[in-house]
């Protein structure tokens, strides 16, 4: 295994069927990223894209934030990807992967809570709109 230094990137309609090494694929369309993780293990690393996920920035350049901690794979890599040159952290510990987690699971958890109210007011509104 050989760990990367930078990405390229693809902007994709859909992901491959194969993901190439050094290279982040972005679908607006999925709102996602996708890259195999940078450390040469070869786990497909997907990073959704929004409020509940990562944020991108593109100039040229691909910035993912926050980092990329893969605590749940054998490799443990973590790292940050900023103007598409790799930054390494150190390994993600079980105590990081975990809180890690719970942070996504609760940003999910807000963002369906935030929608509901919001859906049942627009579905009111074009019901109310079809009488």
């Amino acid at each position: 295994m050989s760990r990367h230094l930078e990405v390229d990137h693809q902007f994709v309609e859909v992901l491959p069927a194969v993901l190439e090494p050094g290279l982040v694929y972005i679908s607006g369309t999925h709102n996602i990223a996708a890259h195999l993780c940078c450390c040469g293990c070869d786990e497909e690393i997907v990073t959704p894209l929004g409020k509940a996920g990562w944020t991108l920035h593109y100039d040229g350049q691909v910035t993912l934030s926050p980092s990329i901690g893969n605590g749940a794979l054998a490799c443990r890599s973590h790292y940050i990807i900023r103007d598409s040159q790799i930054r390494w952290l150190s390994e993600m510990t079980e105590k990081q992967h975990a809180r890690a987690h719970a942070r996504d699971h609760a940003a999910v958890q807000e963002l369906h809570a935030m929608r509901g109210p919001r859906l049942a007011q627009a579905l009111r509104a074009i019901f109310n709109w079809l009488r």
